[in-house]
């Protein structure tokens, strides 16, 4: 299965943009979802290599590796080698996108670029800001702690119920999607593991499991962050778009690529 609009790390059943229909409630202190967001200030750069792994309903597997740089600001290379070669290159100020075999490609100003997009380009790999960003000035829900997690919230949207839950060191460790406030059997649910510390008070999760129930079916990803190298150099060539798209014609919308 290829998204061909999104990023390869992330998995389009994230909190849709209705997240944002409901005013921001300001607070007295930050809100979870903010301290969470700004703990990943200091990282200025990553790279990585990203594995994936989807299980179906029905059994069948998809597999995905990229090679993943990322360099603030909106500078971004994600080179995806299978199941099918796709490149990915964002200068700071251009986006560009190729999936091999594709007539043309897709580049768009970065400052015009959809929230989905703008989001899969702006949150630091391996982390949870897919998610925390569309949460951003949702009021929050104080819940009752458990033996596991210390510190839980939910936030209650127009379409979904989010319901994050932290441990004891402050790190996110499972977030929760719900079709309603009454958080019924979640529609999808991210678990975060294996966590890593590159800066003090920095936590990135190195495996990611998500399970996905629709239509009583459940299915499931597992992705892995290897080799994960965070504020170390990275050539700046990987962030010039030509030289990876070479007779490549770009266009500024997806309806001019697959009509």
């Amino acid at each position: 299965m290829t998204v061909r609009h999104g990023l390869p790390w992330i998995h389009c059943v994230t909190l849709t943009v209705a997240v944002l229909t409901k005013g921001a409630v300001p607070d007295a202190a930050p809100s979870l979802v903010d301290r969470l967001i700004a703990s990943y200030d200091p990282i200025t750069s990553v790279s990585c290599e990203v594995r994936r792994e989807e299980l179906s309903p029905s059994g069948r597997t998809f597999r995905t590796l990229s090679g993943v740089f990322f360099q603030r600001p909106d500078r971004l290379h994600v080179d995806t080698s299978a199941p099918v070669r796709r490149v990915i290159v964002s200068d700071g100020e251009i986006f560009y996108s190729h999936v091999q075999g594709d007539p043309k490609g897709f580049s768009r100003p970065v400052a015009k670029l959809d929230l989905d997009m703008t989001i899969s380009l702006r949150k630091v790999p391996g982390t949870a800001m897919d998610h925390l960003l569309r949460l951003r000035g949702i009021k929050e829900i104080e819940l009752a702690p458990e033996l596991d997690w210390p510190v839980r919230r939910g936030y209650d949207t127009d379409k979904v119920y989010a319901e994050l839950r932290v441990d004891s060191q402050g790190r996110l460790g499972r977030i929760d999607l719900f079709t309603g406030v009454d958080r019924g059997k979640p529609t999808a649910t991210f678990f975060y593991r294996d966590f890593y510390e590159p800066l003090p008070g920095v936590w990135i999760p190195r495996l990611h499991e998500t399970e996905l129930n629709t239509g009583g079916k459940t299915s499931r990803e597992t992705t892995r962050f290897d080799n994960l190298k965070v504020n170390e150099p990275i050539a700046p060539v990987l962030f010039v778009a030509a030289p990876f798209f070479k007779g490549i014609q770009f266009e500024n919308s997806f309806d001019k690529i697959y009509p």
